[in-house]
C-alpha cells in the first residue's frame, strides 16, 4: 500500500505544520497510519513537504504504551522504512471517517486519550456554551483576562448611566456598584457550575420547546445541540429529551 496519494497530498497542503496549533484533541485528523500486526498508530493532524520530497508530519504517536504516547513529529520515510514480519509494511487507514477529530480517532482506535487533552476539550465546550448562553442576556458582561474570567450582570437601573461597551477586564472593578451579579473564575467550567447554567439551559429548552427547530427543521437555539449533548456526556444534568425531533434518536460521542 502507498502511504501517500495525490489526494492525500492535496489534503496535507491544507494543513501545514502549525496550522492546527492549540486545538489539542479537537484538531482534525488528516491521516491515520498503523501497524497491521500490533502496536503502532500515528494519527496525523499536520504535514508539510520537505525539499527532498519527504513529508514531515505532526500528530499523536502511540507505540503501544499510553504512558509514553505523545504529540510529536514523524517523517513519512520513517514509516515507509519500517519492515514487519511476513513482508508487511505500515498501512494507512482507508476507512477513517472524514472530519474526525483527534479525540474521536483515539476512541475509534481504542486509544485512551491523555487526561490533559480531555480536560482541554471539555473546557473549550464549556467556553462555547457560556459565551452562547450568556449572550442571550443583554445585561450580561463576560470579560477574559490572562488569569481570570469575569462574569457580571449590569443592573437595569444602571443601563442609562454607563456604557457597557466601555467596561473591560482592566477597569471592571470601577463599575462594581452597577452590577447586580458578579463573579470571577479561573475556568469556564467553574463559571458554568457556579451559575448552575445547566438549569438555565433546561428552562430555556422547556420554554422554547415549540421553537427549538425552525420551519425547515434547523436547530434554532443559541446553544448548539451538539454542545448540549457534550455537556450531558460530561455528566451535567440536562434533560435532552426536547432535542429529539420526529422521534429521531439523538446521540453524540467525542
Amino acid at each position: 500500500m502507498k502511504l501517500i496519494t495525490k489526494e492525500l497530498e492535496k489534503i496535507f497542503e491544507k494543513y501545514p505544520i502549525g496550522s492546527q496549533d492549540g486545538l489539542g484533541g479537537d484538531a482534525k485528523v488528516i491521516a491515520k497510519f498503523f501497524n497491521p500486526l500490533g502496536a503502532g498508530t500515528w494519527l496525523i493532524t499536520e504535514a508539510e513537504k520537505t525539499k527532498n520530497g519527504d513529508y514531515e508530519m505532526f500528530g499523536y504517536c502511540h507505540l503501544g504504551d499510553s504512558d509514553m504516547a505523545e504529540l510529536g513529529y514523524v517523517m513519512l520515510s520513517q514509516l515507509e522504512e519500517i519492515n514487519l514480519p511476513f513482508g508487511l509494511k505500515i498501512e494507512r487507514d482507508l476507512y477513517m471517517p472524514k472530519d474526525c477529530t483527534l479525540l474521536q480517532a483515539m476512541k475509534n482506535t481504542g486509544i485512551t486519550p491523555p487526561d490533559y487533552m480531555v480536560r482541554d476539550h471539555q473546557e473549550r465546550v464549556y467556553e462555547r456554551v457560556c459565551k452562547q448562553f450568556l449572550s442571550l442576556n443583554l445585561n450580561q458582561i463576560l470579560l477574559e483576562g490572562e488569569d481570570e474570567i469575569v462574569s457580571a450582570i449590569v443592573d437595569d437601573a444602571a443601563l442609562d448611566k454607563i456604557d457597557i461597551d466601555e467596561i473591560t477586564i482592566e477597569n471592571y472593578k470601577e463599575y462594581e456598584d452597577y452590577f447586580s451579579g458578579f463573579g470571577v473564575y479561573k475556568t469556564y467550567k467553574e463559571l458554568f457550575k457556579d451559575t448552575e447554567m445547566n438549569e438555565g439551559i433546561e428552562i430555556d429548552l422547556e420554554d422554547l420547546k415549540d421553537e427549538l427547530y425552525d420551519k425547515n427543521g434547523k436547530w434554532n437555539y443559541e446553544v448548539s445541540k451538539e454542545d448540549i449533548l457534550e455537556l450531558k456526556s460530561f455528566g451535567e444534568e440536562i434533560d435532552i429529551s426536547l432535542l429529539e425531533k420526529n422521534n429521531d434518536t439523538i446521540s453524540y460521542e467525542i
